[in-house]
């Protein structure tokens, strides 16, 4: 697989790979549309060219699931999200806030970014929105 740093993917085509990755499995992009409040034919838009990209499997009419490239991308974006939350919550945002703000921001970090935040917090295992799953960039001890 390639080195993930963190660009390969715009802002609004990640938060749609993340939210394949949330709902699980196959997931009609009806549904997706719904759960990120556009257009079913803007979903439908972005999960062909995810697909082109190699981050999906589209099947039509029956729906989207990631591939192998897709999930591994999709739990670096996930496990970004939650580093800069827990960041950003240390500075006196709430929970909410910090996820809401990790949101607007988190695209402009990179992988060894996140990693050198991850071990400045003593490579914790839970955010405040959720767990964090380490990989090897960081964590080289990890399974």
């Amino acid at each position: 697989m390639e080195e993930i740093d963190g660009s390969e993917l715009p802002a609004r085509k990640a938060e749609f790979l993340k939210a394949v990755y949330r709902m699980g499995g196959v997931v009609r992009t009806n549904d997706l549309a719904a759960d990120l409040g556009v257009s079913p034919s803007t979903a439908t838009k972005a999960a062909a060219v995810l697909a082109d990209a190699g981050y999906l499997e589209h099947t039509r009419y029956r729906g989207v699931s990631l591939t192998g490239k897709g999930e591994e991308y999709a739990r670096f974006l996930v496990r970004r999200h939650r580093i800069v939350s827990l960041a950003l919550s240390r500075f006196g945002l709430s929970s909410e806030e910090a996820c809401l703000e990790a949101r607007k921001i988190e695209a402009c970090v990179s992988r060894e970014l996140v990693d050198r935040i991850c071990a400045s917090l003593g490579h914790p295992m839970m955010s405040c929105c959720g767990p964090i799953e380490h990989d090897r960039s960081c964590c080289p001890d990890e399974p």
